[in-house]
């Protein structure tokens, strides 16, 4: 079973934002007075059951409760002090109600009897491994001196979520393949495998390598927070050649012209030859083209030809595929 260990408001509250709290429990059975408030991270789930306080084992602590022993008019002052201390020390204000597993709350619960009051906080932020927990107490108070307790430990509770709030976010990157060039906000990180601080905000990521296509996608930071991302570039398609489609295109521009020559020359005399005996009474000659079957055949090949490469251009152009897998975790 884990052993509490003590530890002082001081040294919490210089620790940094990202290393995890360590568990802080005052000894059972022993009384802490509000001069000596501690603040603590929630341990594991067996010192949980051990200790069975509300809001360590079944649920959250959110907002304020009082116990019944109390009486009602001092209930009452309870849950106005708290809403009256959270709106003068905390900046900005938790959540006290209807919260989600995404935001700071932050919770307290009085017990005890008439001027005799034991406070139980809990501070819970997505930045923490558990929750921050103040005791405290406060013997013959008047309602007035209780109000100033509450005031009292709020006080180191705000100020480390606010250091929390604050602090940059973690950021790790890797890929598929490793060694792809990382950008971020446009300036070049280095390589991955990539591991960073970044400040709280929005931020462009662009990732690629030689023969992989580039990829981009917004980074979301929140303070005190470690992202990992986890990126898979798809190959660039190997480029296809293009010099069959234009050669298929000249060749077929070619012929075309080759075949409308030789059928515009079809029946035309021969230059040189269609003198004397070679020209009949009626002026023709006896020497004539005969090219109209060449030129057909060849205008079909090259009609042909240009069509293909055409579709060869096309095709050439068309190579380049690529995409991406990608996986995100927040620790």
């Amino acid at each position: 079973m884990m052993t509490p260990i003590s530890i002082s408001l001081t040294t919490l509250l210089a620790a940094p934002p990202m290393v995890r709290a360590a568990a802080v429990e005052a000894r059972a059975g022993v009384e802490t007075r509000a001069s000596d408030t501690a603040l603590a991270a929630e341990p594991g789930a067996e010192a949980n059951a051990e200790l069975g306080r509300e809001g360590e084992l079944g649920g959250a602590l959110v907002g304020v409760q009082v116990g019944e022993a109390l009486p009602k008019r001092e209930r009452e002052s309870v849950r106005e002090s708290f809403e009256r201390s959270l709106d003068e020390v905390c900046e900005p204000r938790p959540c006290t109600a209807g919260c989600g597993p995404e935001s700071r709350s932050l919770g307290l619960r009085v017990d005890g009897e008439s001027r005799s009051y034991t406070l139980h906080w809990e501070a819970r932020d997505p930045a923490l491994e558990g929750p921050l927990i103040v005791d405290s107490s406060c013997e013959l108070c008047s309602l007035v001196e209780l109000e100033a307790q509450i005031a009292s430990d709020l006080g180191p509770l705000c100020e480390r979520l606010a250091r929390l709030e604050a602090a940059p976010g973690r950021v790790q990157i890797t890929s598929d393949p490793d060694g792809a060039w990382v950008r971020i906000d446009g300036g070049r990180r280095g390589s991955t495998p990539w591991t960073g601080e970044l400040p709280i905000g929005s931020h462009e990521l662009e990732l690629g390598a030689r023969g992989y296509k580039a990829q981009s996608r917004e980074l979301s930071v929140v303070g005190g927070v470690e992202e990992r991302h986890h990126i898979t570039l798809l190959p660039v398609a190997a480029q296809r050649p293009s010099w069959p489609g234009w050669s298929s295109l000249g060749l077929g521009v070619a012929m075309g012209v080759a075949g409308s020559v030789l059928i515009a020359l079809h029946d035309k005399p021969v230059a040189g030859r269609c003198t004397g005996l070679d020209v009949d009474a009626e002026g023709d000659c006896r020497y004539v083209y005969t090219t109209r079957p060449l030129g057909v055949v060849l205008a079909v090949l090259g009609a042909g030809s240009f069509a293909t490469g055409v579709g060869l251009v096309v095709w050439s152009q068309g190579g380049e595929q690529g995409g991406t897998l990608s996986l995100r975790g927040r620790f």
